[in-house]
């Protein structure tokens, strides 16, 4: 990036952002890390980093049984945390948010922390981000199942959308009756059975039913990665894209920022 972050363990940010191990190590991902990185300089948030001292959080070992590791997965973080200064905790990886959010406090880890999409929505109420030229696209939005099912975030990512211009039409399974990616409870690490329709290739089959659909919408580095790769093995490339939520702010962000240079 052409600019620094802060280190939150040498010095005093308003907003950790704890950044997940998806979200760091994926090559595609990485593109969505940096482009949030940007969205927050270009918007004056004073934000910081833990850089190396961040370990994972420690979802998926929990899942798949690892309960040990998952412990001192846990206790490395809190005490990162509890020696870092700052206000409260943002996240772009839910499976990271659900875990700090209910399970850290077990081991003595209590913290404010929200998913990246009510942080963005509250700067837009607040003004702070404002776009006036509408995106346009016809849309529609996987819901993450550690931010909805888990957690009951539905609105925040909708009320985005709905922001920066663009139609939104759910598919018939969403919110508290969302499906899952596949990739949940350490399934990303584990190969499928041979013969057997993935739940991401068919969740892009319940997406083309709606007629005139433009981007698939996530906001989770793993269900950009299963929908992705599900986009090109299901047969529906070239009839519609899977993006980020992050990247359509950013594209609503710059034409924004043309708007006001013209």
């Amino acid at each position: 990036l052409p600019f620094p972050i802060k280190d939150a363990r040498k010095e005093e940010v308003d907003v950790l952002w704890f950044v997940g191990d998806y979200a760091a190590f994926d090559p595609r991902n990485q593109k969505v890390s940096q482009a949030f990185a940007t969205l927050l300089q270009t918007n004056e948030v004073d934000f910081g980093l833990l850089f190396e001292g961040e370990s994972n959080s420690g979802n998926d070992v929990r899942r798949v049984g690892e309960e040990g590791l998952y412990e001192l997965l846990a206790e490395n973080n809190i005490a990162m945390l509890n020696n870092a200064s700052f206000k409260r905790i943002i996240t772009t990886d839910p499976h990271s948010y659900n875990t700090i959010r209910n399970e850290y406090p077990e081991y003595g880890g209590s913290y404010e922390i929200e998913h990246y999409t009510s942080f963005v929505m509250r700067m837009i109420q607040q003004g702070k981000l404002r776009f006036p030229v509408p995106l346009g696209y016809k849309v529609t939005l996987h819901d993450p199942c550690h931010l909805g099912r888990f957690n009951k975030g539905y609105d925040a990512p909708r009320d985005i959308l709905k922001a920066i211009g663009c139609d939104l039409v759910d598919m018939k399974r969403s919110r508290d009756n969302s499906f899952c990616c596949g990739a949940g409870g350490g399934r990303i690490w584990i190969p499928d059975p041979v013969g057997l329709e993935k739940p991401s290739a068919l969740r892009m089959r319940e997406a083309a039913e709606i007629e005139g659909l433009e981007v698939f919408v996530v906001c989770c580095p793993k269900d950009l990665t299963m929908f992705e790769d599900a986009l090109k093995t299901s047969g529906y490339e070239g009839q519609f894209i899977v993006r980020e939520l992050i990247e359509l702010i950013t594209e609503a962000s710059e034409r924004a920022a043309a708007t006001d240079e013209n």
